[in-house]
């Protein structure tokens, strides 16, 4: 078939399969002063759809709703009987004597439970988990647990009179995501965060965490770098400077076709790239071969670039001859070759535009066969890849045309009715009232004139632009999510947000994103401050595309899948996994989860789905055999054992090693991310995990970590997490599921008995335990969701709004909906509170809203 038709069609961007790495493009500009004084600031500062039918049907499980909090009085006439069990199964190790983990029941008064509200929630944790009385301990039966529970929670989630101190910071500092995501949606522009600004911290599993997000002075010059850089990219230049960017890819995946790429294509790369202005540009194809890679010239390959699905390039390089050449002159020949492939032209209009190299397809019947394509060992040496390519330019600029940055940006142009000054004044108070969120002074745009005046001296009105807007994007009002404290509030004091700071918190947490002009309009008028508007706002932002945030950063951190980047199958035992297995894997996650955010289905869902999205090569990988290409869809599974998140490979390979599965990662996978109940540390003194060394017998990993639980000091944890563990030994180190132990080659053995005495024998069973307390999972979710909304941990204090979060949700069958709703308008979201000491209060148009 004819690749040349297809060429034709507009190219998608970038899938997850192919990995690429985009370095900061340098731009020469002496930063204003002004700008310097702005980033100083900052640094001040710092220092201080379905309808209703669908989704109903979605929704395949339900659950009966839990029941409303005791009454205080029916709960301090249970006080002695519950305490019972303390004296019966915990007093002996937590007492004033033995004092085992710091703690004395025989000091504590079981008539005034919240008194000791934090180490009672320590100690609810522990019960929940089933960690408490240790394995191999007398141990009460489950529903005196269960019974003991309700009762201390009950305690705990009394309505409480004095306010609570969450310990906020009063300044959140954008991260890399969320400055990205504000950039696309202020200027229609889509930039790489990681060429431009550092690395951010992390704290409770989430870089959102206003406490980790700090701002050191060597930071500075990082701001003002990303300003500039985006503000001249957004404005664009009719005489742009020439300057490359290389774009770097994996090589993995590229023996077959690439997602994102035309049919009949065979490896390859697209990316977005944004043109400065219009005119005429290089493409540079990096080196096709080095000097000892011979081989992968022995046959034809086409070569084939487009811009914006079109081709501009096609070239065949390879076949005997070549080969021959190659072999016989070496370096001038690879020399010759490569020079071939540089300064491509290519002339295009200033903008966003879809770049793409890739080869034509190949049948197996002119070249290697498809079990050597398959081969890392052989077939991946025959194979040639794109690894990088630049685009340079441009090399004659000859105008600037209209981009998505310039009709965002330009919103009045200077005219005969309209003067310079103040068309820019309009263009500054527009994109400032929108980059900060409503909260522009007239401060603000007195100092961005200045910077303007700065830049119409230098080149004029576009150029003052470009010089204003960099003020925009350095300013602490955009850097920064300030919530001031009204100066009039004694300290302790709860009060609400503004409806204007409201919105800006529902959309970092929804989108990671600034407030759309919906949002803020409505905000402006205070109608956020009505529970219907909210949540009819809340329904509008979850259908919008940008709430696949959810999925792609909220979840994608809450199941730590960025580890997969640390991970590398072994070469040796695993030479059949093709390298790009983990681009795969982590694609399936985001879109199952997404699917389950997206239709509205309950959270217990993400463990009982039937569904997942696959392609070929994911598909084969799991040993299903009716999926092809290289396009996610998505498939329902017959086998039940991939079902929800506990079948799916990139869950099993982020909690194995590189060459063994470990119940010992998974079981702790599984405490941490799904049921809420973290293992404490292992003592120092305790004897790590015994490797084989090559040479020595080989024991299986159950038959050395039963020898290690042999310790009672180990079994203590041990006995909790390795059950969880193994039984899902089936699933092998790379989500593959085995009957027969890889190396020792007799049965896998999934057999356990978790903590509270329940058998269970694979992964079936593993479910099936979870799902006996489905509110476990989904408190655990929504003490997740809740940290990644508000941004900041969730301590001892918030866990009677959690609970009361999940009691809610249990009504409407734990629909994603009603945690994130419920999370918006509880006392967390909605209020703050005012320190003991006052840290900002407001001062002359800090905090005055352009739109009230």
């Amino acid at each position: 078939m004819s690749l040349e038709p297809l060429i034709e069609f507009p190219l998608p961007t970038m899938k997850a399969n192919t990995t690429i790495t985009r370095r900061k493009t340098l731009i020469s500009m002496q930063a204003p002063r002004l700008l310097g004084a702005m980033v100083g600031v900052a640094l001040l500062l710092a220092g201080c759809g379905k309808n209703d039918e669908q989704v109903a049907a979605a929704t395949t499980t339900a659950f009966t709703p839990i029941p409303a909090v005791p009454a205080q009085a029916d709960l301090d006439a249970k006080a002695d009987q519950q305490w019972a069990l303390l004296n019966d199964y915990c007093m002996d190790c937590h007492n004033l004597d033995d004092f085992s983990g710091s703690l004395a029941f025989d000091l504590m008064d079981h008539n005034n439970v919240r008194k000791d509200a934090e180490v009672w929630e320590k100690v609810v944790r522990k019960l929940r988990g089933r960690m408490m009385p240790p394995p191999g301990q007398e141990r009460p039966d489950v529903a005196r647990v269960d019974e003991f529970v309700a009762w201390m929670e009950g305690n705990l989630d009394q309505p409480q009179t004095t306010a609570k101190d969450p310990g906020e910071k009063l300044l959140h500092r954008l991260n890399r995501t969320e400055y990205a995501n504000a950039v696309r949606d202020l200027l229609e522009l889509d930039i790489d965060p990681d060429a431009l600004l550092p690395v951010d911290g992390a704290e409770d599993g989430f870089d959102n965490i206003a406490t980790a997000l700090q701002v050191t002075p060597s930071f500075v010059d990082q701001y003002l770098s990303a300003a500039r850089v985006v503000s001249e990219q957004a404005v664009g230049s009719a005489t742009a400077r020439a300057s490359g960017t290389p774009y770097v890819f994996s090589g993995a995946g590229q023996s077959f076709h690439v997602d994102g790429l035309p049919l009949g294509s065979r490896g390859g790369a697209v990316v977005e790239h944004y043109f400065p202005s219009d005119g005429k540009y290089h493409l540079n194809i990096g080196n096709m071969v080095s000097g000892l890679a011979v081989g992968s010239m022995e046959h034809e390959n086409t070569l084939v670039a487009t811009l914006d699905g079109k081709k501009i390039f096609e070239k065949t390089i390879g076949g005997l001859e070549q080969a021959a050449k190659l072999d016989q002159l070496r370096a001038p020949a690879i020399d010759e070759l490569n020079a071939s492939l540089r300064e491509i032209p290519l002339t295009t209009t200033a903008g966003p535009h879809k770049v793409a190299v890739f080869f034509r397809h190949r049948s197996f019947a002119e070249s290697d066969s498809s079990l050597q394509q398959q081969n890392p060992r052989k077939g991946q040496d025959a194979v040639v890849r794109v690894g990088d390519f630049e685009i340079y330019g441009p090399v004659d600029a000859t105008g600037l045309s209209a981009t998505p940055s310039r009709d965002k940006i330009f919103s009045c142009h200077p005219s005969q009715d309209v003067d310079e000054t103040t068309c820019a004044k309009q263009i500054v108070t527009t994109m400032a009232d929108e980059a900060f969120r409503g909260f522009v002074a007239d401060e603000d745009t007195t100092l961005l004139m200045k910077m303007y005046d700065v830049g119409y001296e230098e080149g004029g009105f576009e150029k003052g632009v470009s010089f204003a807007l960099s003020g925009i994007l350095a300013h602490p009002k955009f850097l920064y999510r300030i919530e001031p404290i009204p100066g009039s509030l004694p300290p302790g004091t709860s009060y609400e947000l503004s409806s204007l700071e409201l919105a800006s918190r529902l959309s970092f947490f929804l989108w990671s994103s600034i407030p759309d002009e919906t949002l803020l309009e409505i905000a402006a008028d205070d109608g956020l401050k009505d529970p219907a508007v909210l949540e009819t706002q809340v329904k509008r932002m979850l259908k919008d595309p940008r709430a696949k945030n959810l999925s792609d950063n909220f979840g994608y951190q809450w199941l730590g899948l960025a580890e997969l980047d640390n991970i590398t199958p072994d070469g040796q035992l695993f030479r059949d996994v093709d390298r790009g297995i983990r681009g795969e894997m982590t694609q399936e996650a985001l879109m199952f989860m997404q699917s389950i955010f997206e239709e509205d289905r309950s959270v217990v869902d993400l463990l009982t789905a039937d569904h997942t999205y696959l392609n070929e090569t994911l598909a084969l990988h799991y040993g299903i055999n009716d999926v092809r290409g290289s396009e996610f869809r998505r498939v329902q599974l017959q086998d039940e054992k991939r079902w929800g998140l506990l079948g799916k490979g990139a869950v099993l390979m982020v909690s194995s090693y590189p060459n063994r599965t470990s119940p010992v990662l998974r079981g702790k996978w599984l405490l941490e991310k799904l049921q809420g109940t973290p293992p404490a540390a292992p003592p120092p003194e305790v004897e790590g995990f015994v490797e084989i060394e090559p040479g020595q017998e080989y024991t299986t990993v159950r038959e050395r970590l039963e020898m290690h639980r042999e310790n009672p000091s180990c079994n203590g944890c041990h006995g909790v997490i390795d059950p969880l563990g193994f039984a899902l030994e089936n699933f092998d180190a790379v989500g593959r599921w085995q009957d027969m132990d890889r190396l020792a080659r007799i049965p896998v053995d999934a057999s356990g008995v978790m903590a509270d005495g329940t058998p269970v024998k694979g992964p079936l069973d593993l479910r099936h335990a979870i799902l006996t307390r489905p509110d476990q999972f989904v408190q655990t979710f929504t003490e997740k969701l809740m940290t990644f909304g508000l941004g900041r941990g969730v301590d001892y204090q918030d866990m009677p709004t959690v609970r009361q979060i999940v009691r809610d949700a249990s009504q409407d069958n734990y629909r994603f909906s009603s945690l994130v709703l419920n999370i918006v308008k509880s006392e967390q979201f909605r209020m703050r509170h005012t320190p003991q000491q006052e840290i900002l209060s407001d001062s002359p148009g800090s905090a005055t809203a352009s739109r009230q």
